[in-house]
C-alpha cells in the first residue's frame, strides 16, 4: 500500500455489503491500514469475513439496508461510507425484481440519506459497468448509456442520488463502475469462477450464445486498491469512474484460458447453450471494455494484474479453500 493509503489509520469507516466478495477485501485491507470498520450485511449470500471476526477494530452488524431504523445508529461518527450492499448476479436480479428495487433503490436511498444526515465526509457508491449496455468502443464515463436490465437502471439511479446529495448537502462522493471483478472469495454465480468450479469437477463448461461476447476482467486486488484511493484522495472526489483494465477478452477465450491454466484442455468439454428465461438474450451485454484514462489520471493508478496471473491466483485460492 502506498503512503496515501496510510490516511486510513484511525479513520472510522462503514461498509455496507462488507461480508460480500468485494466488500470483504475492502474490509480486510482497511483493517490492515489501521481503520476502525463497521460492517452492515444481511449475510444472506454468505459471510466472507468470518476469518476477521474478533478483530479489535471490526464490528459486524447483521442488518438490512432497507431497514432504516435499524441501521441509523451506525452512521454516527463515521468518517466515510462505502456502499456495496446489492443484489448481485444476473440470474438473481432477474428472479427477484421486487427485492432488487427494495435494495438498490430503497436501500441506497436509506444509506445515502443517513450519510448526509450524520455529516459523514465522503460516500463511495458501488455502481456497475452494466449501466452502459453495449458499445463497440471502450466505454467512457460520459456515456452513452443503454441499460439493458432493471439492475443496470438502478445503478444509474444510485449515481444520480450521489450527484443530488452533493448538490443539495455538499456530500462528497465517488461512484465506481466496476468491470467484471474476479478473484479469491468469488462464488460461482459469476462466469470466471463458475468456469473454474465446473472444470475442476470434470463438468462441461457452458457458454451462452456464440461466446464472442467480450468482458473486461479486473482482479480484486486492483479493484480494492482503486476503491480505497477514492476514499482518501482529492482526485476522485465527486466523480464517476470506470474501474476496469482497458483490455477485453471473449468468453470463448476465457473458457479456453481456464482449461489451459488447469491443464484440462481436451479433457473437459466446452458447450455453447441457448439463452433461457433466467439469462435472456435481451439483457446480455455483448461488448464490454472500459476506457480507464480518467481513473488513471485522477487516482494515479492503473490495474497491474493481467488476466492469466489473476486466474492463477484465483485457482490457487480455490484449490486451497473451496
Amino acid at each position: 500500500m502506498s503512503d496515501i493509503l496510510e490516511k486510513y489509520d484511525g479513520q472510522r469507516v462503514l461498509v455496507t455489503g462488507g461480508a460480500g466478495f468485494i466488500g470483504s477485501h475492502l474490509v480486510e485491507k482497511l483493517l490492515d491500514l489501521g481503520a476502525r470498520v463497521s460492517v452492515i450485511d444481511t449475510m444472506l449470500c454468505g459471510n466472507k469475513i468470518e476469518h476477521l471476526e474478533g478483530h479489535k477494530n471490526l464490528s459486524i452488524h447483521r442488518l438490512d439496508v432497507t431497514d432504516i431504523q435499524a441501521i441509523e445508529p451506525l452512521f454516527e461518527g463515521q468518517d466515510m461510507v462505502f456502499h456495496l450492499a446489492a443484489v448481485v448476479g444476473v440470474e438473481e436480479t432477474q428472479d427477484e425484481p421486487v427485492n432488487l428495487l427494495n435494495v438498490e433503490v430503497g436501500g441506497t436511498s436509506n444509506v445515502i440519506s443517513l450519510t448526509a444526515k450524520n455529516k459523514v465526509k465522503r460516500f463511495i457508491f458501488a455502481s456497475s459497468s452494466e449501466v452502459y449496455g453495449d458499445s463497440l468502443k471502450p466505454m467512457v464515463e460520459e456515456g452513452p448509456f443503454n441499460p439493458k436490465s432493471t439492475y443496470a437502471l438502478t445503478k444509474l439511479m444510485g449515481e444520480h442520488f450521489c450527484q443530488a446529495y452533493y448538490q443539495k448537502y455538499g456530500l462528497e462522493y465517488a461512484a465506481l463502475r466496476y468491470f467484471n471483478v474476479y478473484g479469491p472469495r468469488q462464488d460461482d454465480r459469476f462466469v470466471l469462477s463458475r468456469f473454474v468450479s465446473r472444470a475442476l469437477k470434470g463438468e462441461e463448461i457452458r457458454v451462452y450464445g456464440d461466446g464472442n461476447q467480450t468482458r473486461d476482467f479486473t482482479f480484486i486486488d486492483d479493484s480494492a486498491r482503486m476503491s480505497l484511493l477514492t476514499g482518501v484522495t482529492d482526485g476522485g472526489v465527486n466523480q464517476v469512474l470506470n474501474f476496469g483494465t482497458g483490455r477485453d477478452v471473449s468468453i470463448n477465450y476465457l473458457a479456453d484460458l481456464v482449461l489451459t491454466r488447469l491443464n484440462l484442455s481436451g479433457k473437459v468439454n466446452i458447450r455453447h447453450v441457448d439463452y433461457d428465461h433466467r439469462r435472456t438474450r435481451e439483457i446480455e451485454v455483448f461488448n464490454r471494455v472500459a476506457n480507464v484514462d480518467k481513473a488513471e489520471k485522477l487516482l494515479k493508478y492503473r490495474p497491474l494484474t493481467v488476466l492469466s496471473d489473476g486466474l492463477d491466483k484465483y485457482i490457487t485460492w480455490y484449490k486451497g479453500g473451496a
